[in-house]
């Protein structure tokens, strides 16, 4: 069960990797849609709620079943919690700083702003949780090797 966190915790960083090239696909798409709909960007939104959200909750399940330390547990949990901090936070503070979906204020992209940021701790935890399953996991093999 170790290994297959490991496997869990390298698809989550790569959806996590996925997103930041989904913010630039869709940040330089050019002309600009005219719809949300027609929106590269709408790519990194599903990525960024659908899939790293499914991915870590999975994750975490796993890596309790796999009787990980709550630390890890903890790191396999945190992109769930941090897109959760991305949607019920930083946006609706953007809102109440002015911006709308045709425009934006100089206090709401200071707001946005720390969308980027809680993306490197997304991805900060992302890593931190595959190197700590793989410590897990050579941990476990250590002590099968030894008996």
């Amino acid at each position: 069960m170790r290994r297959v966190l490991v496997w869990f915790t390298i698809l989550q960083l790569v959806l996590v990797i996925l997103q930041f090239y989904l913010a630039t696909f869709g940040a330089f798409q050019m002309p600009r849609p005219t719809t949300p709909e027609g929106a590269a960007i709408g790519w990194h939104a599903m990525n960024g709620i659908i899939a790293i959200p499914a991915a870590s909750l999975l994750t975490t399940i796993v890596a309790a079943i796999a009787k990980a330390p709550g630390k890890l547990i903890g790191l396999c949990a945190a992109p769930l919690v941090l897109v959760a901090i991305q949607i019920f936070v930083v946006f609706p503070l953007a809102e109440v700083a002015g911006a709308t979906e045709e425009r934006t204020t100089t206090a709401s992209l200071f707001v946005f702003g720390f969308h980027a940021i809680v993306g490197l701790g997304l991805l900060g935890a992302a890593i931190a949780a595959y190197r700590g399953a793989k410590q897990h996991a050579a941990a476990t093999a250590q002590a099968v090797d030894a008996v």
